[in-house]
């Protein structure tokens, strides 16, 4: 079974030439010598009544009148009532055609006298027989009457019929060959496209849904499909890209979660570690002053795994908020005095001046409560990092097109080999101290970085001629705008 466009185009057009040719021959052969026998008959009583008109006793032999019958294939035998030979015709024409003797004789005896009683005085009978037509007459001239038979050259209807046939046979079989010729010619002009389309189609989930077929087609049908399948591919394109992404995402938070447990149980290690050992050592101390400095010291280690643990929970809500982030129009100003109203009491406990500076037309799409995660980062770290009698400066400025929030303290310089490392999770510098001293558990800033980036907004930090300012610029929107990030 024939399954491709091309085979199918060609064998279907081949059929249908072949049955139009087939009835055109079938008209022909039926209806052609329909139409032959009746303008022979027509011929043949033009040629009667032009006799009329000449005067019969004077025919002679060459006579322009007969000689043009004569020409479209008739023969006449005339005889008069006596059956005397008035004109016989040969085989040829014109002059010489006339014919005498016993030939004529048979044949005025074969035509005229052996069927008298066929002729008609009121009318010229013509006759379709088997194998020619005929047609007699009677000629009244004066007081005499003339036999007039007229025939056509004996076999000429079949003779013509048979190579009407044949040729009409050769014409089928040439028009259908050309036919099919023209029909694989016509059928490859679509059928080439159509397997380039293909060709490309595979090509295109071979390498990625990276080839574009051309649109150019010469039919236009061709054309939308290219564009269709080319509008496809870029779709499936985009989607196995989103999808890499995501399984790129998905693959960094399993080997994150992975490093994230390993250093969570390596990090309580040590303050655990530490207060046992202090808790054991202190039902042996006597000394008071021992005893309340390990007191302190087991105290601190609690904060610091408090802390740890806090910091833990915020990144793994950072994570969940990465799904799905809400965010709403808020001054970030707002945000912002208010984290510093909360750290007032811990600014003064430290003997740390706090300062304070805001723009007035500060609104951000924020999530109000990562941003806070991330901006009491800041304050604590540049609280934990400052000197006492040092001063904090907190800053929230309006850049036109973005909203900057800054955290600056007097603190050491940062260098700048640390620029990328220190916002790494776990990252708190050598032999697990924070780059003024302190230690910390590396998982501030990381946090930071975190939800910067779900807010599309920068991060970092820029030593200054008194300290460091840690930074979050974010993109300013008007007050009335409202958006939900996804």
């Amino acid at each position: 079974m024939i399954k491709s466009i091309k085979g199918k185009m060609v064998l279907f057009q081949g059929m249908m030439l072949v049955v139009v040719l087939s009835v055109l021959l079938i008209l022909f052969l039926s209806g052609a010598q329909g139409y032959y026998y009746h303008s022979k008959m027509k011929l043949m009583n033009q040629a009667f009544n032009r006799l009329h008109e000449k005067d019969l006793e004077k025919l002679k032999d060459g006579d322009s009148k007969i000689v043009n019958f004569e020409e479209q294939k008739l023969r006449f035998v005339i005889a008069d009532e006596n059956f005397r030979q008035i004109y016989v015709s040969a085989n040829g024409k014109g002059k010489g055609a006339v014919i005498d003797g016993r030939s004529a004789k048979a044949k005025i005896k074969g035509g005229i006298i052996d069927k008298v009683n066929r002729f008609d005085e009121d009318e010229f009978k013509t006759v379709n027989c088997k194998r020619r037509i005929k047609g007699r007459g009677i000629i009244k001239q004066g007081n005499h009457k003339y036999y007039v038979y007229i025939y056509e050259i004996k076999t000429t209807k079949n003779i013509l019929f048979s190579y009407y046939a044949i040729f009409f046979t050769i014409v089928v079989l040439i028009a259908a060959a050309i036919g099919m010729i023209v029909s694989m010619i016509i059928a490859n002009r679509i059928s080439k496209p159509i397997k380039q389309i293909e060709l490309n189609t595979r090509l295109a989930v071979k390498n990625g849904y990276n080839v574009k077929i051309d649109e150019n087609q010469e039919f236009k049908e061709l054309s939308g499909l290219a564009e269709s399948i080319n509008t496809m591919v870029i779709q499936i394109r985009n989607q196995i890209e989103i999808l890499e992404e995501e399984i790129a995402r998905k693959e960094q938070a399993e080997n994150i979660q992975k490093q994230f447990v390993n250093n969570v149980s390596h990090e309580m290690k040590t303050p655990l570690a530490i207060i046992s050992t202090q808790v054991e050592m202190i039902q042996y101390l006597n000394d008071e002053e021992k005893r309340e400095e390990y007191c302190k010291s087991i105290i601190e280690e609690t904060e610091n795994m408090s802390q740890m643990i806090n910091d833990m929970i915020s990144i793994f809500s950072v994570q969940y908020e990465n799904e799905n982030l809400t965010v709403e129009n808020e001054n970030v100003s707002d945000v912002v005095r208010k984290i510093c109203g909360e750290y007032k009491k811990l600014f003064d406990s430290n003997h740390i001046v706090l300062r304070e500076e805001y723009d007035i037309d500060t609104y951000a799409q924020i999530n109000g409560k990562l941003l806070k995660q991330a901006v009491s980062n800041y304050v604590s770290n540049a609280i934990k990092h400052s000197d006492e009698k040092s001063q904090v400066t907190v800053r929230v400025l309006d850049l036109n097109e973005t909203v900057r929030v800054e955290v600056e303290n007097m603190g050491k310089h940062i260098d700048e080999s640390y620029k990328d490392k220190i916002w790494d999770i776990f990252y708190s510098g050598d032999a697990n101290e924070t780059l003024n001293g302190q230690k910390g558990s590396g998982l501030g800033l990381y946090l930071v970085k975190s939800i910067a980036k779900l807010h599309n907004a920068e991060y970092g930090f820029e030593n200054t001629d008194n300290g460091v300012i840690f930074y979050i610029t974010l993109k300013k929107v008007q007050k009335r705008d409202q958006k939900q990030l996804n």
